[in-house]
């Protein structure tokens, strides 16, 4: 199986077929699980499916066709939310987990100011909620009577989230309960980024991974600079055309007196001593993640 995600144009050529999706299915777990063709319209005018935060998408399955629509919204925010429907035959089939991971690889990678993507659904949506919990998303919240239902009494809703940090380590850091959990999960979140980060360093140690221009150039940030040995500053351009040339032999360098700390909720600064090809430093390298980690800056010092 395999799910694509098409960008949609509602208040153009898509306009039509999205009304005819929306008027043929019921969504028995929305809020609106019925749609006419003038809400529709109504709803496309008002901007809730295209515009500078939001956007649309139709989820297509290279074996079933169209199975559904996505919708993306507060894109210029830090939470993101989403919007997943599902035609009536196509449920119950993956289709689900498949569009909320593509969803949000797409956020993340797309819109930096995001840091949250949240989903709501009604309580008793099990299905949902399966799929918000095979992808990763973390039950956040639990609301008494939070999802109106039209002629009868409201029922619950829950909302579930998946964080930048958390999607770009592949982790999962689930809700602190009282104020011990959240100081634990603080030290988990260091450690989980410190890790990346160390192995990000020493990629950029192995004369294999310097050598390769495309390899560096993913490891380093647009902005990187080095303060080299010698006191000469260098770009990431400049530092890419030298280890292409010159990328060392030494490929089990040894690396001593290790510590880390993070100096912000996505970045993480490395020090160390280095013994690289029978020469000795004190080397210092902050990480950023954003999602993966990329090295903003680094500085080597020379050891007599």
């Amino acid at each position: 199986m395999g799910i694509t995600l098409a960008r949609m144009d509602p208040a153009g050529i898509d306009g039509t077929a999205l009304a005819s999706f929306l008027t043929t299915q019921v969504f028995p777990f929305h809020v609106r699980p019925r749609w006419t063709s003038a809400q529709v319209r109504e709803s496309i005018d008002d901007g809730a499916w295209h515009g500078d935060a939001v956007a649309t998408f139709w989820i297509d399955d290279d074996r079933d066709g169209r199975v559904g629509v996505l919708r993306l919204d507060d894109l210029d925010d830090a939470t993101a939310m989403i919007d997943l429907r599902l035609a009536d035959d196509a449920r119950g089939r993956g289709h689900g987990s498949a569009a909320l991971r593509i969803a949000a690889d797409l956020v993340f990678s797309r819109y930096p100011a995001v840091i949250r993507f949240e989903g709501q659904t009604r309580a008793d949506n099990v299905a949902m909620r399966r799929v918000f919990e095979r992808c990763g998303w973390v039950h956040e919240a639990f609301y008494r009577d939070g999802w109106p239902v039209e002629g009868a009494e409201p029922v619950a809703s829950v909302a579930y989230s998946v964080l930048r940090r958390d999607w770009a380590t592949g982790t999962t850091t689930p809700v602190p309960r009282s104020p011990e959990d959240e100081v634990a999960r603080r030290a988990r979140d260091a450690e989980s980024l410190a890790a990346a980060a160390w192995s990000a360093e020493e990629r950029l140690l192995n004369p294999a991974v310097r050598a390769d221009p495309r390899q560096v150039t993913a490891l380093l940030d647009p902005s990187f600079v080095e303060i080299g040995r010698s006191g000469r500053r260098w770009t990431r351009d400049a530092i890419v055309a030298a280890l292409r040339e010159d990328p060392g032999a030494d490929d089990a360098p040894e690396i001593r007196e290790k510590d880390s700390r993070l100096v912000g909720p996505d970045s993480v600064l490395l020090t160390y001593l280095l013994r690289f090809e029978d020469r000795v430093s004190r080397r210092s390298s902050l990480w950023r993640f954003d999602p993966a980690p990329r090295c903003l800056f680094h500085q080597g010092t020379p050891v007599a």
